[in-house]
């Protein structure tokens, strides 16, 4: 019979310059001398936003004013098996200080400065980092049509300016004909101000030499396939790593390889996989409770429906129709 799961309860102090406040853990303490987020176990009597106030207070010695649950995450140790609960503190009375021995530190955090950040913390708040930087929205661009990719890839350069915020765009070109010139199409999505994402056709593999903001995705083909080393590999260069999941399975092939973030499909049948039936709510909140990373929901869903989303412990939603 498995042991049931302890709720650890993280503060996340998001400064309104963007810094974001961690401790490095003291001697004696569970990680010790590795960056990490303040907080601790929540009480049995205790509700999450109880046991947050509780913990930043006798650790940092801060009164929450206004935190929002952000993220949570499963993670297993081999003694202990946690959920970790992160509320993102936007306000806060009194200056963040060591009540328990740790060094305090605020340090910028965005696409750019994730790499340094994820190589100081343990590996159980990967999730939680990226859960700080990533859009809630992800654009997946139309599949190539007729005309081949340079025609693709101009139609994608004008949608991009469309685009409502800084969002994940993955790069599908679906099943189209033609090499696809992703350097020159990553340079512009992030020149338009998104984060690219490659995601090449059937079971070809991710080109290299790409620039570090740049992440990679892995379809059913590649997330069967790829190693582990490779997924370490990639995300060591800087790259983010994304995967499509459909089920159990593949899910937790996806939560083995520690990748970035998933897109969980279809919550319902669309124009794209008019026969697909969809997988609704319910199996989509089963699935996202378990996983170690953001989820984002995809098939009919739309930014009306991240409060759907939030609800069932996902972080996003993913579309071609609402955005293209």
């Amino acid at each position: 019979m498995e042991r049931p799961r302890t709720d650890i309860v993280l503060g996340m102090l998001r400064e309104p310059d963007g810094r974001v406040w961690t401790e490095i853990r003291p001697d004696g303490r569970h990680l010790a001398g590795m960056r990490a987020f303040p907080g601790g176990k929540r009480r049995d009597d205790e509700t999450l936003r109880e046991a947050l106030g509780r913990e930043l207070a006798e650790e940092i010695g801060v009164r929450v004013r206004r935190a929002r649950r952000l993220i949570t995450l499963d993670w297993d140790y081999p003694d202990r098996r946690l959920r970790l609960v992160g509320f993102e503190v936007t306000s806060w009375d009194g200056p963040p200080r060591s009540m328990e021995g740790q060094v305090l530190a605020a340090e910028p955090l965005d696409r750019d400065t994730r790499g340094d950040w994820l190589a100081a913390m343990p590996p159980a708040n990967r999730g939680l980092v990226n859960a700080l930087v990533l859009p809630r929205c992800l654009a997946i661009t139309p599949p190539v049509g007729a005309e081949g990719p340079i025609a693709w890839q101009a139609q994608v350069e004008s949608g991009l300016r469309r685009l409502p915020g800084p969002m994940l765009v993955n790069l599908r070109p679906g099943a189209g004909e033609g090499e696809v010139p992703w350097p020159a199409l990553a340079r512009a999505v992030l020149a338009a101000g998104h984060w690219p994402v490659i995601n090449p056709p059937g079971d070809r593999p991710c080109p290299g030499g790409l620039d570090p903001r740049v992440g990679l995705h892995l379809n059913h083909a590649r997330l069967t396939d790829v190693s582990d080393a490779q997924v370490g590999e990639w995300q060591a260069r800087g790259h983010l790593v994304s995967a499509a999941v459909h089920d159990r399975a593949s899910l937790d092939r996806a939560v083995d390889l520690a990748v970035d973030l998933v897109t969980l499909s279809p919550i319902r049948s669309t124009s794209t996989h008019p026969d697909a039936t969809g997988i609704g709510w319910s199996a989509f909140a089963t699935l996202a409770e378990t996983a170690s990373m953001p989820v984002y929901a995809l098939g009919g869903v739309g930014p009306r429906d991240l409060w759907r989303v939030w609800r069932r412990g996902g972080f996003g939603v993913a579309s071609i129709s609402a955005f293209w």
